[in-house]
């Protein structure tokens, strides 16, 4: 008896020390829409131990303190900036004063604050300049994303490549020249202030101002213009898309999605992003997301939500890594956003798609997988992620199979790995060949071979001609 009572200790300590508590975001952040200021008081508690790490926070930040709350006095910082782990911030860590090497503790008390400029004559606005990673105030709104604007800290392990942007909170968001509030993963709010609570941990996409919130079942939708009918189609679209994933992927999406319109603080940006649940659409429409909705061939914007959509898997159900983590992220949801558009918008739409990447692909020079060893060697990395490596993948599927290739997509998603790298990519799918002549040819063929699209265009050009 006394035996077994050790092993089960044993097994329980063992549980125990593995098992990593989410970290837990609370705190104040007071923000002004007309001033563009920000001005927060927040805790991070359950910090796990990491050696090499850094601690993000977007650069238009002045630090006030970093402070141990309970023993009465603030960190001593050094902060570093390098746009490989991220443009829009500093990354800040402390020192141990005798053995000069980094040390993390478990709470951090942050205070900063900021001002932002707050663009509302859209005609003295630059061309072009906003982007998802911005902190961006129209005069109307405040508008993040979680971990690439850093509005809150978030802790970066360098071995690991990984980002711990998604987080439980208890906040409380003060905002008194606002009409409403919404914090990714909570119920959007009419008020100048509310308390944000979230024990579930996701990535902190903040939306506050003028805004109009309309909900129709369980999807809400802010400062979208749509009317009820509206509100219908567009939920029936999305909850179409989700289940065509949910099916050929094997695995239940999430929570409903959140859409969100908005102004870009620049004249000619327009363009999606997603911080699951939310996905939010920028441009300069009056009639924000209705006017999709009452395009004449509102097809057109169909993939692109698709594309988001996907997202779900492909960023949020699991995030990648790497110096190949961006492409597998981008390209996948891409990927999958080509074979929705074929089996539920119609071959026309597909085709057309096709069409357009293979034209951009010409007499071009282009780096196989295989060879990527940074970020930087995908030289055009919107070419790269959102038109090579989708072409790439299509052909891939010709030669494999479709059944086979969702196979792989499943394993891509579930099986446990510290780096999606290269190795993973290739120990994932012979797991699913289980054929080592087919997977050495798949490899000289398209993912070691400098001539990768000719191959995949080859092939393609062929399956066009069949459709």
């Amino acid at each position: 008896m006394k035996t077994i009572l050790i092993v089960l200790a044993l097994l329980f300590s063992t549980f125990t020390l593995s098992f990593e508590l989410p970290i837990e975001l609370s705190g104040t952040i007071e923000i002004s829409i007309k001033s563009g200021t920000i001005d927060a008081n927040f805790q991070l508690k359950n910090i796990p131990k990491l050696n090499n790490y850094l601690i993000h926070l977007n650069a238009g930040f002045n630090i006030q303190s970093f402070r141990n709350e309970k023993e009465g006095y603030n960190y001593t910082y050094e902060k570093d900036y390098n746009t490989q782990y991220s443009e829009e911030s500093f990354g800040y860590f402390f020192r141990n004063d005798a053995t000069k090497n980094k040390f993390l503790p478990e709470i951090i008390q942050f205070k900063y604050t900021g001002k932002f400029p707050v663009i509302t004559d859209i005609s003295k606005a630059s061309d072009r300049g906003d982007w998802k990673g911005n902190i961006a105030f129209n005069g109307k709104t405040i508008r993040t994303d979680g971990f690439q604007t850093a509005w809150y800290p978030i802790l970066y392990d360098i071995e690991q490549d990984k980002r711990y942007d998604e987080v439980t909170y208890n906040i409380e968001v003060v905002c008194l020249d606002c009409k409403s509030i919404y914090v990714n993963g909570s119920k959007p709010i009419s008020s100048t202030h509310g308390v944000f609570k979230r024990e579930k941990p996701t990535s902190l996409t903040l939306f506050a101002g003028d805004y109009n919130i309309g909900k129709h079942e369980n999807s809400y939708y802010l400062n979208s213009d749509l009317s009820t009918q509206q509100m219908s189609e567009l939920g029936k679209m999305t909850a179409t898309f989700e289940r065509y994933y949910q099916d050929k992927l094997s695995i239940p999406y999430g929570e409903s999605v959140v859409y969100i319109h908005t102004a870009p603080i620049s004249k000619y940006d327009s363009w999606l992003f997603v911080a699951y649940p939310s996905i939010v659409l920028m441009n300069h429409n009056d009639g924000g997301l209705s006017n999709l909705v009452e395009e004449t061939d509102s097809n057109w914007f169909k993939p692109f939500i698709a594309h988001e959509l996907a997202h779900y898997y492909f960023g949020t159900y699991k995030k990648f890594n790497s110096e190949l983590g961006d492409m597998f992220t981008e390209s996948l949801a891409e990927y999958l956003s080509l074979k929705l558009t074929k089996n539920l918008l119609g071959d026309n739409k597909y085709l057309g798609n096709i069409n357009r990447k293979l034209s951009k692909l010409k007499n071009i020079k282009i780096t196989a997988f295989k060879n990527i060893e940074k970020s930087a060697d995908y030289d055009d990395r919107e070419l790269y992620v959102y038109t090579y490596a989708p072409i790439i993948w299509l052909a891939l599927e010709q030669e494999i199979g479709e059944e086979k290739m969702w196979l792989w997509l499943n394993k891509m998603l579930t099986v446990e790995t510290e780096k999606t790298d290269y190795k993973f990519m290739i120990k994932t799918l012979a797991s699913v060949l289980k054929n080592e002549e087919q997977l050495l040819l798949l490899v000289d063929r398209y993912f070691a071979n400098k001539n990768a699209i000719n191959n995949a265009k080859t092939l393609l050009i062929k399956l066009k001609n069949n459709i």
